[in-house]
């Protein structure tokens, strides 16, 4: 149960972080202040990009030296056990190392003997922030052994901030996002040489319009935007909506051989 002083604290820190201008002053001022309410020796925030890989560029990283952090991206990201609480869960998680995996487990893994235990952190927990049902950032805090474990209390902030810290995120990371999102499919079209009105369906089926509003958009017909859709299913290969969307999310931009069938089953 939180105090009022602590309740008081904890709008004075959302204060600060809501009036942040951009996503750079966000996670470094989220990165500092949240020492005020969870103390932590060692941190980061990995802000992941639309096909959820790591943006190196605009993570932050809290306490940790060059060799530390080159370290963990290139060997021990991928070992880290914490990495799958977000694959579990449809929401921003709270977790607490200690609350997922039993001690004896977790102390035998790689990622605790390799990396926690030489950089004398053995305590972890965090946030696995989700937004619009993707993995949009990893936010993790350590302590050292003398701190001890993160207590229930610290447990009880986050789950204050959860939704807050992810709502800030997601709008901040917004602009950068689309950014991407424009060039994966620009880089979509160039692969499959789809036609400049084909990537503009493209774009507006991805924004989840019917036909009907796609030819209210673009004031063409319904028939020239089923025969544009068409033609998109004939050029990648695939036989619905959603089995073209999901090979423009995954990033596959390379053709299928020439020559292979396809057949437009889905009513178009």
């Amino acid at each position: 149960m939180l105090k009022e002083s602590e309740w008081l604290t904890i709008n004075n820190v959302l204060l600060e972080l809501y009036a942040q201008e951009n996503l750079e002053q966000l996670t470094n001022k989220l990165m500092r202040i949240i020492r005020i309410l969870i103390p932590y020796t060692k941190g980061f925030l990995l802000l992941l990009d639309a096909e959820e890989h790591v943006d190196r560029e605009n993570s932050v990283f809290f306490g940790m030296s060059d060799e530390e952090i080159r370290r963990y991206l290139h060997t021990f990201y991928e070992k880290d056990y914490m990495r799958y609480v977000g694959d579990m869960a449809q929401e921003t998680t709270v977790y607490r190392d200690t609350d997922i995996i039993d001690n004896n487990i977790r102390q035998k893994t790689e990622f605790y003997q390799s990396f926690l235990k030489q950089a004398d952190i053995p305590y972890g927990c965090g946030l696995m922030i989700q937004h619009g049902g993707k993995k949009i950032a990893a936010f993790s805090l350590f302590r050292k052994t003398q701190l001890g474990n993160f207590t229930q209390q610290n447990i009880e902030v986050l789950s204050v901030l959860r939704k807050h810290i992810e709502n800030m995120l997601s709008r901040a990371m917004a602009p950068a996002r689309a950014q991407d999102f424009e060039i994966q499919v620009a880089s979509f079209a160039e692969a499959y040489h789809l036609t400049k009105r084909e990537r503009e369906v493209l774009t507006l089926m991805t924004k989840g319009l019917s036909n009907q509003e796609i030819c209210q958009t673009l004031v063409v017909s319904l028939s020239t935007i089923k025969k544009h859709i068409y033609n998109l299913f004939s050029k990648t290969k695939v036989n619905s909506r959603t089995q073209l969307l999901h090979l423009l999310m995954q990033g596959r931009c390379t053709k299928v051989e020439d020559g292979a069938t396809f057949a437009a089953k889905e009513a178009i």
